[in-house]
């Protein structure tokens, strides 16, 4: 199955860039990466916002302490949006999406995360 990743990076000279790090230590651009396995043509387009994901102690499900619990329209804004098509026929990338963010503080509501239902079929497979 062919993917596309898509890397929301910051535009030069945006603030925390103290603050972003790589695991060995060393300071990197990308604000967040995303898979999309939908096959769509739609894309992150300028003037939009990337969603940031939140864990609230109080509302965290034991059986998934680590997961996301709320979401809300992110600080950064798509400024700029690149497409790099696969090199190789064999590639598991279809492309290569690389949208450039500059940072806008905003207020936005934290909507809560629903649980997905399990589909009958999962359930039937397990039994």
């Amino acid at each position: 199955m062919s993917e596309r990743w898509i890397i929301f990076h910051a535009e030069p000279n945006q603030p925390g860039w103290e603050n972003r790090k790589l695991p060995m230590g060393g300071l990197t651009g990308i604000l967040n990466e995303q898979w999309d396995y939908t096959g769509s043509d739609s894309l992150p387009i300028v003037g939009e916002r990337f969603r940031q994901f939140l864990r609230i102690d109080e509302f965290a499900d034991p059986q998934f302490p680590k997961s996301s619990t709320h979401a809300r329209d992110g600080d950064w804004v798509i400024t700029r949006v690149e497409q790099y098509p696969a090199a190789g026929y064999n590639s598991s990338k279809q492309e290569i999406v690389v949208c450039y963010c500059k940072f806008e503080p905003v207020r936005s509501e934290l909507e809560p995360l629903g649980r997905g239902q399990a589909s009958p079929q999962l359930q039937e497979s397990q039994t």
